[in-house]
């Protein structure tokens, strides 16, 4: 009986090492991206792509590059052929967001009137070093199929942005990259094409790629931008800033779960940071006695042993910091076990409610909507700004359009599948459809018909009903005449994204690690089988868009 029971306990740990040898097998050989891979960006090299890895970038100054270059050859196309082209124009800007450019010109806004834009006799350059949003407005005729005359202006124009969240811009520069090749492939084929005709009938679709929002984030592979802000918090307006300043900073549990999302001792101008000041401050007149327990707790901490505090406004992003790789492992068990017990106890439901829901009192801690800071005390960040300005002054969309809007993010959901997100509903929830513009119910049906399997299949929105502050709200994408969802593409399990987030930011506030690695891992997954769905999924909503 036993040596019968040796027999097959050896059967199962051979088989368990050859299950583990097989997926790492497969994990490093047939679904890793190839390190070296050949994509000129030259017109000649750009129609012979071949490499599916050439629409991904392993860094911000990559993305850029391809997406600035692309823009550049479809305006040398439209100089070069007569009308026989599907892409009318192209048009391009670019945003520094730095804000050193505040002392300069005296406000972000007086920066944005100096800037000019590039149309078709000129090429967009890029400023080497710089931290920039770039823009491309393209003006395409699509085929009328519903006996629209070509001058008619009454068709669904489009924006499409990436990279809010800084490393989360990796797959929505990737689906732009996509649609700019397909054009470029496209145009090609048409001039070389003599006898290719347009037809008689055919409307103006206007499309506005805006890449890479926050650009420092992606540069450094963070979520947040160089001030600790969540951009996706921070478009309110004055009335939201007045609500979210008066409201009890623990009304989703962030306070509660403080320890938890920011393990280090934040400090601020008047030395340790202190939730009643940091309220009071802000205008909030409620009751504060758990704030004041928060603050006593982190006093006990301070007095009984040595601080990890915040080096506010002067965190090295650079070799300097440590990577004492014992130490670093020792943190990344901490922060896991720490995590896994709160959601143990207090449930995943609200811990995921309280870090999605945002703060804006405390810079340096965790999911920081912004507000509370040097240069930008109640205003919006410098990206918000420019992003306005690329809609409204750029692409001119105003009260004439009708425009829907996707902006592409990782982290939440199934691996590689996607859910379209917009305050905090999916889009198939139908109990706010019946209020909106018919144009927008007819949009939101066509979508679920098309994507409702996939759709149908998550649940990804829990936490998110008091979130505002992009395209969750209504200051950039108004309606009757905008239409704004959040495409939502999964990475990993929920505990690992959470992970990940605490260890960044408190590497980035503390200086003393750079876990930039932990965010790249859990929102820009580098496998082959996760590019390739993730890529087809966002592809086909913006053919879907593009075809509405």
């Amino acid at each position: 009986m036993l040596s019968s029971l040796s027999f097959l306990f050896r059967h199962i740990i051979i088989a368990l090492l050859l299950i583990a040898v097989t997926q790492i097998l497969w994990i490093y050989t047939i679904d890793t991206p190839k390190s070296i891979y050949h994509c000129p960006l030259n017109r000649n090299g750009l129609i012979q792509w071949t490499d599916e890895n050439c629409y991904w970038s392993t860094s911000y100054a990559e993305a850029r590059e391809k997406f600035v270059a692309l823009g550049n050859v479809l305006r040398q196309q439209i100089a070069d052929s007569s009308d026989a082209l599907d892409l009318v124009d192209v048009k391009s800007i670019s945003y520094d967001v730095s804000d050193d450019l505040i002392e300069k010109y005296g406000s972000y806004k007086q920066y944005l009137d100096t800037l000019s834009i590039a149309g078709e006799e000129e090429s967009q350059h890029i400023s080497p070093g710089r931290d920039t949003i770039d823009a491309l407005f393209l003006t395409l005729r699509v085929a009328d199929d519903d006996n629209y005359s070509k001058e008619n202006s009454n068709t669904l124009d489009l924006i499409h942005s990436s990279g809010v969240h800084g490393v989360e811009g990796y797959l929505g520069s990737a689906v732009q990259i996509r649609i700019l090749h397909e054009l470029v492939v496209q145009n090609e084929d048409h001039i070389l094409d003599t006898n290719k005709s347009l037809g008689t009938k055919y409307k103006t679709r206007k499309v506005l790629l805006i890449h890479s929002v926050n650009p420092f984030g992606m540069r450094h592979h963070r979520r947040t931008n160089e001030n600790n802000v969540d951009l996706n918090r921070n478009a309110l307006n004055e009335e939201e800033w007045e609500m979210i300043r008066m409201r009890d900073p623990n009304f989703a549990g962030y306070v509660d779960l403080d320890s938890v999302l920011n393990p280090f001792v934040a400090v601020d101008n008047h030395g340790l940071f202190s939730w009643v000041n940091a309220a009071r401050s802000a205008g909030y007149t409620g009751e504060v006695s758990r704030l004041q327990q928060r603050d006593e707790e982190i006093r006990e901490v301070t007095s009984s042993e040595p601080l990890i505090t915040s080096k506010r406004n002067s965190v090295s992003l650079d070799s300097e910091q440590s990577f004492d790789i014992w130490s670093q492992q020792a943190e990344i068990m901490q922060s896991a076990m720490r995590l896994i017990r709160t959601m143990v106890t207090v449930g995943y439901a609200r811990t995921k409610r309280a870090f999605v829901s945002s703060q804006y009192l405390k810079q340096s801690g965790s999911q920081y909507g912004g507000g509370a800071h040097q240069y930008h005390d109640g205003e919006w960040e410098n990206s918000i700004y420019a992003v306005q300005h690329a809609i409204n002054k750029f692409a001119n969309f105003n009260e004439n359009n009708k425009v829907f809007w996707i902006d592409v993010h990782t982290g939440l959901g199934a691996y590689g599948e996607f859910a379209m997100l917009s305050t905090g509903t999916d889009i198939i929830d139908e109990t706010s459809i019946e209020s909106k513009p018919e144009w927008v119910q007819k949009l939101t049906a066509r979508l679920n018909d098309s994507f409702a399997t996939q759709i149908r299949s998550k649940n990804v929105s829990t936490g998110y009903e008091q979130t505002r502050g992009f395209v969750n709200g209504l200051v950039l994408c108004p309606l009757p005449n905008c239409f704004a969802k959040t495409q939502e593409f999964g990475t990993r399990k929920g505990v690992f994204v959470g992970m990940a987030m605490v260890l960044e930011n408190k590497g980035y506030s503390t200086g003393k690690y750079n876990f930039a690695f932990s965010t790249s891992w859990a929102f820009n997954p580098h496998s082959l089988s996760w590019r390739r769905k993730s890529l087809k999924g966002g592809i086909e909503m913006l053919h879907a868009a593009l075809d509405a």
